[in-house]
């Protein structure tokens, strides 16, 4: 697939540094608009209270659905919405879940934008064919549409529409923005999308209808499931979308999940901007977030919304900043940065109210930007001419530093056809004007053999003095099947970027996540297996012949699900265990029908992915 694994259409060309800085950038919810159709149906609902579901339907009688296309949609029955009961196999092939796990029945709602190919327009709507009955709600009463989703995003849109006269008139409501999903991010799981359509004026209609509206052009997938009206709780705060900054006042404002020890007593701490949303009825007055860090004692509240001070209105969304800063002591324990919506009251659901940044390391040799659970990845292939041949982090190196290799994550699902792919890594100092080559290391061929796994880049140690870096992983110019390397978290804009083939000019990633590149004093080349997980994930016995015993421990109550793959990125194996409660688990894999061979056993719980490797042999 011939797809440049960044956000083209908002690609920032800068110099060497780039012109965006996040304290004059609030994040704000985009606004709602309007469209039209008509279509036909009926359907009654009793009178509900506060919370209480008023409507739903699991996509189990396909006919309760009907794709109608845009005016922008490419003609034909490629690129438009399906009812299905499992993925594609053309994605399944690429590592995604072949079904989505659903309490109520297999079937979804489903749109292939990779699977139509390039050049095919998709301007879609799947729609419910009958009408909902919400006359006997009183006129104006909160409502929430809530929904099941499934995707992974490049740089299509997604939008949930609702009409109140039979689909003459529609309100839009735009759901994963990329200020929320960055590009490249798959849901881990299934997850769970709450939508506020109180503006719609649902309540009290007989006609109203509601439909999902896909727009994109050789982009992912979108899955819908379990479809719900509910009556909107007057008290709920939503957390949208969190960022760690070490300098929100400058564009290379970095986030760190590895401070060595060296570093601590100069570093700056954390700050954090977060978007927060109210999605209940009630006008909030005392809306603020709250950053808890339980370990170190950090327990502070943010100022005022940067938009709408305290008081935010029903649907409204604005930026919280936390400027206290986080700068605990060396541990031998992770620390765990909680944030949560602060209403000054009672928030009805809880749900959706906290974020967190897990895994912060503070202490030790290695210093790195990613917090080490792989979201996506990210290609060097960028056309003809245009190659990105680099891509990088910006690092701030706060007190001298020795280091010896350049550290890299390599997925194991890589693009089909890839053999063999030239890399080298650099370190690059700003002197006020440009960038000066300070470290870099020989050329390393990678092949299969390093998928999953870290690959150290070596040369001789080298001391970085204090300052502002940049981090580059390089490939060689050998055309498109080139090498994937890990992205983490979502992390500050102006912080990730790559330098063109063409120029040398660098480009920036908008709203990007974290690349897996890292610093370590330590010289070493070649590859180690991924550093341990955050769940004390075991897999045994190992080799297995016909099962396998995975054992994990959770230290809040999660969602988990567990997948085994090939090591071509099928799935051989996928087991949703539902919520967990906090403590150690243990369940059994039945490998019988496995061949023999090597697998991975992807572990996910609380929107974090741990991987270990389980070998087959009878």
């Amino acid at each position: 697939m011939k797809k440049i694994y960044l956000l083209a259409g908002a690609i920032i060309a800068s110099s060497s540094l780039f012109a965006q800085r996040l304290a004059n950038t609030p994040m704000v919810a985009a606004a709602k608009s309007t469209n039209s159709v008509s279509v036909k149906g009926n359907s009654l609902v009793p009178m509900k209270a506060e919370g209480d579901l008023v409507w739903s339907n699991n996509f189990g009688t396909a006919s309760d659905w009907v794709h109608v296309s845009g005016p922008n949609q490419t003609p034909g029955a490629v690129g438009q919405w399906q009812i299905l009961n499992a993925v594609p196999a053309t994605l399944v092939s690429q590592g995604f879940n072949a079904t989505i796990q659903s309490a109520s029945g297999p079937s979804f709602g489903f749109i292939d934008s990779d699977g139509a190919g390039a050049g095919k327009v998709q301007d879609a709507y799947l729609e419910y064919t009958g009408t909902i009955n919400l006359s006997t709600l009183a006129p104006g009463t909160p409502l929430y549409l809530e929904f099941t989703e499934y995707y992974r995003h490049y740089q299509e849109e997604n939008f949930v529409e609702v009409s109140v006269d039979g689909g003459t008139t529609w309100t839009t409501y735009q759901v994963n923005p990329v200020s929320e999903v960055p590009v490249n991010t798959n849901s881990l799981v299934p997850e769970f999308q709450i939508v506020n359509i109180t503006s719609a004026n649902a309540a009290g209609s007989a006609t109203v209808k509601v439909r999902f509206h896909y727009v994109g052009t050789y982009d992912w997938f979108w899955g819908v499931d379990d479809i719900k009206i509910t009556e909107a709780y007057q008290n709920d705060g939503k957390m949208v979308r969190s960022i760690m900054t070490s300098d929100p006042s400058n564009s290379q404002g970095c986030d760190y999940y590895m401070i060595p020890d060296n570093q601590i007593a100069d570093f700056p701490g954390h700050e954090f901007i977060t978007i927060a949303e109210n999605m209940g009825a009630a006008t909030q007055t005392n809306f603020k977030v709250r950053a808890i860090e339980p370990v170190s004692g950090y327990n502070e509240l943010s100022a005022a919304g940067v938009t709408y001070g305290n008081s935010l209105a029903s649907g409204v969304a604005d930026t919280f900043k936390i400027t206290t800063p986080f700068n605990p002591a060396a541990s031998a324990t992770p620390y765990n940065v909680t944030i949560s919506v602060d209403l000054g009251l009672t928030d009805a659901n809880s749900a959706n109210d906290t974020t967190s940044f897990r895994g912060i390391k503070v202490g030790g040799t290695e210093f790195a930007r990613d917090n080490n659970v792989m979201s996506g990845g990210i290609t060097s292939f960028g056309g003809t001419g245009n190659e990105i041949i680099g891509w990088f982090n910006y690092m701030n190196i706060f007190a001298t530093y020795s280091v010896g290799s350049v550290k890299t994550y390599i997925p194991q699902t890589q693009a089909a056809g890839f053999t063999t792919d030239d890399v080298y890594a650099s370190i690059e100092q700003y002197n006020g004007t440009t960038f000066d080559e300070v470290f870099v290391t020989p050329t390393y061929s990678v092949t299969s053999a390093d998928f999953g796994k870290w690959l150290s880049l070596s040369s001789d140690v080298t001391d970085l003095e204090p300052g502002l870096y940049r981090v580059v992983f390089h490939r060689s110019e050998n055309g498109a099947n080139t090498l994937r390397i890990g992205m983490a978290q979502a992390c500050p804009e102006g912080t990730v970027g790559g330098i063109k083939q063409s120029d040398l000019t660098t480009i920036g990633l908008a709203d990007p996540n974290a690349l897996m590149i890292r610093l370590s004093p330590i010289s070493y080349l070649g590859t180690n297996e991924i550093d341990a997980d955050p769940f004390g994930l075991n897999v045994y016995p190992n080799p297995a012949n016909d099962q396998a015993n995975v054992t994990f421990s959770l230290v809040n109550d999660a969602a988990v699900v567990v997948t085994v793959t090939d090591l071509a990125g099928k799935v051989v194996y996928t087991s949703n265990e539902g919520s967990n409660a906090a403590g150690t688990h243990s369940l059994t894999i039945n490998t019988s029908s496995f061949s023999n061979g090597v697998y991975m056993v992807n572990f996910s719980a609380n929107n974090e992915v741990s991987t270990q490797k389980l070998v087959i042999r009878k």
